[in-house]
Order: structure tokens, then C-alpha cells, then sequence
């Protein structure tokens, strides 16, 4: 990245920092070195599961208020899980920065995962899952994926197998959480 800043805190986060003055506006994206690839067998999907649960409250940011935080200020935001990574971001006013800020800090170590939303969660990935299955270059794909990778971790779908899907656990998915999604891995 040309013109940037780069910065690394004593708690191991790296910063990138481009200024663009063309918008008033802040975007904000925290990248985290987990994806699906990481994942164990019997636990395929963990990395997307996790990405759900930091959306379902925080020590300081509980269930609903997250979206109400970012709506009310014009913002939007959102996530998404690839094979290599997962990522966070926020795109406000920039004189909200702070909000973005605190926002991912709060997430980043003190997601609640709690039980309901846990089980409420598993019924959206599932559901998820189903209606892609529905979708031929889906199916397709998931099928090219497994042959070209039959070895390596790249085989598994993002998203998750069915068989594992039903059987993580809320200890499972906050035991990733706390291995992976911290300032010295994003």
C-alpha cells in the first residue's frame, strides 16, 4: 500500500493507516489471520460460526445495541469469512471513529457468546447452508473444491459441513474465539 502508516502496539496489533480526504468518512476493517483452513476436522465451519456470535453482543455493546450503535450514527456494517482470514469493518462519519474503535476493542476480547444465541445462530448456519445447497454452482464448487484440495484444509467448505454444524458446542466456538481472534492475530 502506497502512503500508508504502519504501526504495531505493545498487545501485538498491527495498524495500517491511509488517509483519503476525499469522503468525510472513516472505514475501519480489522482482519484477523483465521479462516476456514485453520479449522480442525469436526469443527469445520467454527471460523463463520464465530464471525456470527461477535454480531450477538459484547461486554459493552449487548445483543441489538450493536446495530442501533452504528445505524443511529449513519454507519454501516458488516463481516465476512474466507478460507485465509476474517474480517470486521465499519464505515461511519469520521468523527465517529471512536465508536468503530471501541466497538471492535469491546469485540475483539469480550464477545458474550451466550447459549440461545449460540443455538439461535446454529439455525441461520444451517439455514444458510440449505439454501445454498439449492444453488447447482454450489453444489458444483463444493464438489471441485474437495477433489482439488482432497488433502488439505482448502477442502472444506467456509461455511461448514452439515455433520459439524450439528455438533459444535458453545465451549467449542468460544474456545476459537479466544485462541484466534485477539490484537496479535489481527
Amino acid at each position: 500500500m502506497t502512503n500508508t502508516t504502519l504501526a504495531r502496539l505493545p498487545n501485538g496489533l498491527t495498524i495500517h493507516l491511509k488517509e483519503i480526504h476525499t469522503a468525510p468518512i472513516i472505514s475501519h476493517w480489522v482482519w484477523y489471520r483465521i479462516g476456514s483452513r485453520d479449522e480442525q476436522p469436526g469443527l469445520t465451519g467454527i471460523s463463520h460460526w464465530v464471525e456470527h456470535m461477535q454480531f450477538k453482543g459484547s461486554l459493552n455493546f449487548p445483543a441489538g445495541a450493536l446495530d442501533k450503535a452504528i445505524s443511529r450514527e449513519g454507519g454501516f456494517w458488516n463481516a465476512f469469512t474466507h478460507l485465509d482470514w476474517t474480517t470486521f469493518f465499519e464505515t461511519l462519519p469520521a468523527d465517529k471513529i471512536d465508536l468503530g474503535l471501541r466497538l471492535e476493542a469491546d469485540r475483539m476480547v469480550n464477545s458474550l457468546f451466550k447459549e440461545e444465541e449460540v443455538e439461535s445462530e446454529r439455525t441461520v448456519i444451517l439455514s444458510e447452508r440449505e439454501g445454498s445447497e439449492n444453488e447447482p454452482l454450489f453444489r458444483l464448487g463444493e464438489s471441485v473444491q474437495q477433489s482439488a484440495f482432497d488433502h488439505h484444509p482448502y477442502r472444506n467448505e467456509i461455511i461448514g459441513s452439515p455433520e459439524d454444524l450439528h455438533i459444535i458446542q458453545r465451549a467449542d466456538l468460544y474456545q476459537h474465539y479466544r485462541a484466534n481472534y485477539h490484537p496479535a492475530n489481527a
